[in-house]
């Protein structure tokens, strides 16, 4: 896990690599590295997790190609013996190099050999070409910018926003989406104006001065036994193997452990691998708190082995001394106080000494796991069973029917309370909905739903926070459950081993019965390291802070707000949206954090 960051198009200057290094030493504080060419320049900080030595620092050079990367290559042995065979020589023990030997063996085609993480950018002096790329979800982020005949990329926005030549401006349609209806910015955008992120699964080519973006990756063809058991045992299969590959590592790896079906299946079924990774869990627990999870996980660890299973108690005092330095951390605004709880568990990773954790995102979006689902579910295994789930069907079928005048009444009476009318106006009038990747276009209701949850909506946001909070404290998140193989495999699986009688995650439940307790496998609630965020803002600190933020000149002059409905809820003790009131907040911090 590290930090790059690069300017291509002209002569760079040292002083612009440096500062931009600088900007990302959480990202990187085992070293930094930097290229100097005639129309390129790349910047690099290192987080030593596989081959600690320096001689894996970058950027890496093999000819005329130059490499900085951003993630982890698991599958990294297997690709070296091969370019061994074809006659590679190497010289580190790191999966970098194998990275830079692949591509220089296979060019862009590298990428679908790949199984890991990553954000690439690959520089060819002889060629003045420069390839940036992202794994097929986009675990690792990657922004840009272009500036002129300029490109300009980096990890963080904060590395290279500084050398755009102009100031940092909030995305005015990304930000009042958020605030009325928490969307994120559309696919391939950012929070800011004229920054843009690279999407999961695509690449980037500039030569020239001219960008071109494309789509690389679309779920592998795997094949799935046809007789449920037998899949069963074939994705369990999988999953240990995901997990080997991710146990790869030179420094210590732990658990983050919600309580949740996934995280508990990861840890469960790592506990069946030799290591040391089975020593550490981490949990966020919130006492006396009804959606607390803290038994769940317990029983989890017990029942896994693990030996020390650390209780990580965040809480609104906390909360409020750390509220700027997690806006700032994150540098976009997020839409819910569980992001702190993250954030809390990975500065107590980095107390206990372990730099990588495993996680367990990605379940949820490959397997069917949220209640939006079922019905798209219910509407692909047909009559019968959307006989039984007829709330939950006519709700799936009601979103493709919400459209134009419709929809703009629709965003107009559930924006949020606390927005001046102009806002919510602008906001409900934005044609923006996002869509399923071109792979998903002929698929059925509930594969084109789940291509849209992986690619476009829930799955990126969450690969953001993680990385953002990971990154705060210098700590590695490997995610099992995004290995290319089961991501193919629950592409190809037939609906009814995803979701079936009203059960969600139906084959990745099963493929962890025996390992994981049932008490966990049988839960219907989801949860995620939820804090008592309506509690957490009604206390008389935060609200006051509130007022300080959301009633200053300052934001009365934005126009963003509606003053005299903050003034209202101030003055009752209570939110009647907590929710809104977070994002109204969180907008404002970030706003004056970071433009």
């Amino acid at each position: 896990m590290c930090g790059i960051a690069g300017i291509v198009g002209a002569p760079p200057e040292r002083a612009a690599l440096e500062a931009m290094a600088a900007a990302m030493e959480r990202r990187g504080p085992d070293g930094e590295g930097f290229y100097e060419g005639t129309a390129a320049g790349l910047a690099f900080r290192r987080l030593a997790i596989i081959d600690l030595d320096e001689r894996s620092n970058q950027p890496l050079a093999l000819g005329p190609l130059r490499l900085v990367f951003n993630g982890e290559i698991y599958n990294y042995r297997e690709l070296r013996e091969e370019l061994r065979g074809r006659g590679h020589t190497f010289t580190t023990e790191g999966d970098g190099e194998v990275l830079l030997h692949a591509w220089s063996e296979w060019g862009e085609d590298a990428l679908g050999r790949l199984n890991g993480m990553f954000a690439l950018a690959v520089w060819d002096e002889d060629e003045g070409s420069l390839v940036l790329a992202s794994d097929p979800f986009g675990e690792k982020p990657l922004y840009y910018a272009t500036v002129g005949e300029r490109l300009l990329f980096g990890s963080r926005f904060s590395a290279f926003l500084p050398f755009t030549g102009r100031p940092a401006e909030a995305d005015a349609e990304a930000l009042e989406g958020f605030l009325t209806r928490a969307a994120m910015p559309a696919l391939g955008g950012s929070f800011f104006r004229g920054v843009k992120r690279l999407a999961g699964g695509h690449l980037l080519r500039f030569a020239g001065g001219r960008a071109e973006v494309g789509r690389w990756w679309r779920p592998p063809e795997v094949e799935v036994p046809g007789e449920y058991p037998e899949a069963v045992a074939a994705l369990r299969e999988l999953l240990l193997d995901s997990l080997r590959l991710r146990l790869r590592s030179d420094v210590p790896v732990g658990t983050s452990l919600s309580g949740g079906v996934d995280s508990s299946t990861v840890v469960a079924l790592s506990a069946e691998l030799a290591g040391d990774h089975r020593r550490h869990a981490f949990t966020a627990t919130f006492p006396g708190f009804e959606r607390d999870e803290w038994r769940y996980a317990e029983t989890v660890a017990r029942a896994a082995g693990v030996v020390e299973h650390h209780a990580v108690r965040p809480d609104a005092d906390a909360l409020l001394g750390d509220l700027d330095a997690l806006v700032r951390g994150h540098e976009e605004p997020f839409g819910f106080l569980s992001i702190y709880a993250q954030w809390c568990v990975m500065r107590a990773a980095e107390e206990a000494g372990v730099t990588v954790l495993l996680d367990g995102q990605g379940g949820d979006e490959l397997f069917a796991g949220y209640d939006i689902s079922r019905g798209y579910g219910a509407r692909t295994l047909g009559p019968r069973a959307m006989s039984k789930e007829p709330r939950e069907t006519l709700a799936s079928a009601g979103v493709g029917l919400v459209r134009g005048p419709l929809r703009r009444t629709f965003r107009r009476r559930t924006a949020a309370p606390y927005l001046a009318s102009e806002t919510v106006e602008r906001a409900a009038r934005a044609e923006r909905s996002p869509e399923p990747p071109p792979y998903a276009g002929a698929a059925d209701p509930l594969r084109r739903q789940l291509a849209e949850q992986q690619t476009a909506t829930i799955l990126p946001e969450l690969l953001r926070y993680a990385d953002r909070s990971s990154m705060a404290w210098s700590r590695e998140v490997r995610l099992p459950l995004l290995d290319p193989r089961i991501a193919g495999f629950a592409w190809a699986a037939p609906a009814s081993f995803l979701y079936s009688g009203g059960v969600t995650k139906r084959i990745l439940r099963d493929a962890g019965r025996g390992a994981v307790p049932d008490s966990v496998l049988d839960r219907t609630d989801k949860v995620g390291f939820e804090p008592p965020q309506a509690r957490w803002l009604a206390e008389p600190a935060m609200r006051e802070r509130i007022a300080e933020v959301l009633l200053d000149p300052a934001a009365r002059a934005r126009g963003l707000y509606d003053g005299a409905a903050i003034e209202s809820d101030l003055a009752a003790g209570e939110w009647r949206d907590h929710r809104a009131i977070w994002r109204c907040l969180n907008a404002e911090l970030w706003l004056r954090a970071m433009t």
